[in-house]
């Protein structure tokens, strides 16, 4: 599984992550399964229904002790 590396804020109050923008940042699963993955083995002429397997790694940014608006 592909991960993505999405900064954002912990929200305390809540216990929430809530993410801003993606870094860039990519862990490739190599995968030949994987359509997101650098080791995916079809052409691109090829029509492929291999599933998207990414996730998001999860890297904070700011820590706020309240609730964010949207869970008060």
């Amino acid at each position: 599984m592909c991960e993505h590396e999405l900064i954002g804020d912990y929200w305390r109050g809540c216990q929430h992550f809530h993410g801003r923008y993606y870094s860039g940042e990519r862990v490739d699963c190599c995968s030949p399964t994987c359509k997101t993955s650098a080791a995916h083995t079809h052409l691109p002429t090829i029509g492929c229904r291999c599933p998207t397997i990414a996730t998001n790694r999860n890297k904070v940014q700011s820590i706020f002790q309240m609730k964010h608006e949207d869970c008060k």
